[in-house]
């Protein structure tokens, strides 16, 4: 795997209302780090509104890219709204491994 990135930056409401079009920007950027044999790093602006649609888009990313061989990491840890969801959703379950990807940034 080489050592470079394509950054996905995710802003403006990140909603159900939102998310095919979300999904379609996300499957692109996917096929240009497979292409390119680049990481994947997404940057969400969680000061917008997000809701449980974008959590679920980026775990079919992560399987997406794990199956193409391209590691996918957050740029920062969730925050914000962004943070609020996960907890919500109940999509962080205290085990520090599974949690990382989230509150990390890291691959997993």
């Amino acid at each position: 795997m080489s050592h470079q990135s394509e950054i996905l930056h995710l802003h403006g409401p990140l909603t159900i209302k939102t998310i095919i079009d979300v999904r379609d920007i996300v499957q692109v950027y996917l096929q240009e780090a497979a292409l390119r044999n680049h990481a994947l790093i997404i940057d969400i602006d969680s000061g917008e509104e997000i809701d449980l649609t974008l959590p679920q888009l980026l775990l079919s990313a992560r399987q997406t890219a794990a199956h193409a061989g391209i590691a996918v990491t957050l740029s920062k840890p969730a925050d914000g709204n962004f943070l609020t969801v996960l907890q919500r959703a109940g999509l962080l379950g205290g085990d520090r491994q599974k949690d990382s990807f989230w509150l990390e940034g890291k691959a997993a």
